[in-house]
C-alpha cells in the first residue's frame, strides 16, 4: 500500500539507518522497513484524533524544544519524552503490535517508533516552520483514507489509535529556562509562533538524516556497523548512483534539479526475466504487489487507492514530451506487463498546487497520456484501462511549502485495476 506522506516522511530515514538498525539488533532490513511502514501510519493516525489543544500545546513544545538548545542529546532526549506523552498508556500496545506485525523484537520495535516519530515531526517542521496546526490537520485528513488502509488486518484493531478530542494538553516539566510558562501561555491564551525552531537534529532535506539518530541508538556499535553496512552492499552488488532529476513547476518555467542518492537492484520478474531498477522503485514495489495476488480479489475501490510512483521519468519543461533518459523506466514497465498479461492498470498524472488549475490539469492529463500511448506502442494498449489527469487535486503540500516538498507532488503513477 503506497501513501506518498508516509514515503515524504521516509525520506528523512535514510537507508543507511534502516540497514544499521537491521545489523545492531540482528533484523532483516525488511522486516525493519515493514516496521516503519507500520509505525508511521499509525502515529499520524493516532496524532489526526488527538484534539486541538493537546497537539497545540505538544508542538509548542517541540518548539520550545529545537529552540531552547542546540545540544542533540538534549533534542533527542526531550523529543522521546514527547513520545510517552504522546502515546501515553497506549505506547506498549504500540510498541507489542508493530514488533508482532514485522516480527522484530520489542527492543527494535521502540527504536523504530522512536524513530518515526522523530521523522514525523522534522517533516511538519519543513512544511511549517512554525507547526500550524491547521496545516498540519488539513494534511492529515487529505491522507486519512489512504493511512487508514496502511494498518494491515492482521495487526490488530489498533483502536488505541482514536483519542478523545478533548482530552487536555500535555504539560511537562522541564528543567531548561521557563519551558512551562511559555507553554500554558500559548495554549491557556491560544497564542502561537513563540518559539523559532532551530535546526533539526537531521542535516536537512533530502539528505541523510538519520546520522544523528545513529549516535544515540546505536554508538557502541557505529563504527562496526559502518563497515559491516558497506561490505553487506558490496557482497549484494547494488551500485549507489547519484541522479539528477530535473523538475519543473509547469507554469513558471523554471527547473529544479534534486539530486538523490539511490541503489540499483536486480528484479527478478519471472525465471525467464529479471530488470534492472531502483530497490523499492515503481519495478521493485509493483512486481512485489502483482506476485502477492491481492489485487485479484480485491474491489475497484479499494484498488484505486493504490498507486505506484514513477521514480525516473521526467518530461521537458512545461511539456508532456518525455526525456530520453525516462524510456529505460517505462520499457520495464511495459516489460512487467507483457510478463502478466491479464493484469491491467490505469495510468494518473498529478502536478503541485502552483499556478493556473486548468493548466495543472492539462498537463498533468497530457503526461498521463504520453505514458499510455509509449505502452500502446508496444503492444500494451488492451492492457492500459485509462490515463487521467488529475492536476493539483491530490497534492499534498500547500502552495507555499518549499520547492523540495512541492516537487513530490509532480508526478506520474500507475494503478492496478481489474
Amino acid at each position: 500500500m503506497e501513501n506518498p506522506l508516509v514515503n515524504q516522511i521516509k525520506q528523512y530515514i535514510s537507508p543507511t539507518f534502516i540497514s544499521s538498525l537491521g545489523l545492531s539488533t540482528n533484523e532483516s532490513e525488511e522486516a525493519v522497513n515493514n516496521a516503519f511502514d507500520v509505525a508511521i501510519p499509525a502515529l499520524l493516525l493516532k496524532m489526526y484524533h488527538k484534539g486541538d489543544a493537546y497537539l497545540r500545546g505538544m508542538f509548542t513544545e517541540v518548539q520550545n524544544v529545537f529552540s531552547t538548545s542546540d545540544d542533540y542529546d538534549y533534542k533527542f532526549d526531550k523529543t522521546n519524552t514527547l513520545l510517552d506523552g504522546f502515546l501515553g498508556n497506549d505506547k506498549q500496545e504500540f510498541v507489542n503490535q508493530i514488533a508482532g506485525f514485522s516480527n522484530i523484537s520489542d527492543t527494535s520495535s521502540q527504536s523504530v517508533l522512536n524513530t518515526a516519530f522523530l521523522g514525523i515531526i522534522d517533516y511538519f517542521k519543513d512544511l511549517n516552520v512554525n507547526f500550524d496546526l491547521s496545516s498540519i490537520k488539513d494534511v492529515l485528513s487529505s491522507n486519512l483514507s489512504s493511512l487508514e488502509a496502511m494498518i494491515p488486518a492482521g495487526i490488530g484493531s489498533f483502536g488505541f489509535l482514536k483519542a478523545v478530542e478533548n482530552e487536555p494538553a500535555p504539560v511537562h516539566k522541564e528543567e531548561h529556562h521557563s519551558a512551562d510558562a511559555n507553554i500554558n501561555n500559548v495554549v491557556n491564551n491560544n497564542e502561537e509562533n513563540q518559539f523559532k525552531t532551530k535546526d533539526s537534529p537531521y542535516d536537512g532535506p533530502q539528505k541523510d538524516k538519520s546520522g544523528n539518530m545513529l549516535k544515540y541508538i546505536l554508538l557502541p556499535l557505529l563504527l562496526g556497523v559502518i563497515l559491516i553496512y558497506f561490505l553487506y552492499r558490496g557482497c549484494n552488488k547494488e551500485q549507489v548512483v547519484q541522479e539528477r532529476i530535473v523538475t519543473d513547476t509547469v507554469q513558471n518555467d523554471t527547473d529544479t534539479t534534486v539530486i538523490t542518492t539511490k541503489v540499483t537492484k536486480e528484479i527478478v520478474v519471472n525465471d525467464q526475466l529479471k530488470l534492472n531498477g531502483y530497490a523499492n522503485g515503481i519495478e521493485d514495489q509493483l512486481i512485489a504487489f502483482l506476485n502477492k495476488g491481492d489485487y485479484k480479489t480485491m474491489t475497484e475501490g479499494q484498488l484505486k487507492d493504490i498507486w505506484f510512483n514513477f521514480d525516473d521519468l521526467n518530461f521537458e519543461m512545461g511539456t508532456a514530451n518525455i526525456l530520453p533518459e525516462s524510456q529505460v523506466q517505462l520499457e520495464n514497465i511495459a516489460k512487467i506487463l507483457a510478463a502478466y498479461p491479464d493484469v491491467k492498470i490505469k495510468i494518473g498524472g498529478y502536478t503541485d498546487k502552483t499556478g493556473d488549475e486548468a493548466v495543472n490539469k492539462r498537463i498533468s492529463t497530457a503526461r498521463a497520456e504520453s505514458v499510455k500511448k509509449f505502452l500502446a506502442d508496444k503492444g500494451l494498449d488492451n492492457q492500459v484501462v485509462g490515463a487521467e489527469g488529475y492536476g493539483s487535486e491530490f497534492a499534498v503540500h500547500p502552495a507555499g511549502a518549499s520547492e523540495e516538498l512541492r516537487v513530490t507532488d509532480r508526478k506520474v503513477a500507475v494503478s492496478v485495476r481489474n
